[in-house]
């Protein structure tokens, strides 16, 4: 997101919450086809809940 300014790290988080880490994974790759840039491994790790068990 940060390479092709598609958001500003609030808004990756902000899209995160509302439509998880598939929908920032389908617009990098989209920017990255615009760019003509070789997609590359992607993963994500969101978690929600770091309270204590």
């Amino acid at each position: 997101m940060d390479r092709f300014e598609l958001a500003d790290w609030p808004g990756v988080m902000t899209l995160l919450a509302s439509s998880g880490p598939a929908e920032i994974i389908r617009r990098v790759r989209q920017a990255e086809a615009r760019h003509a840039v070789a997609a590359d491994d992607a993963t994500i790790a969101y978690c929600t809940d770091l309270g204590e068990a």
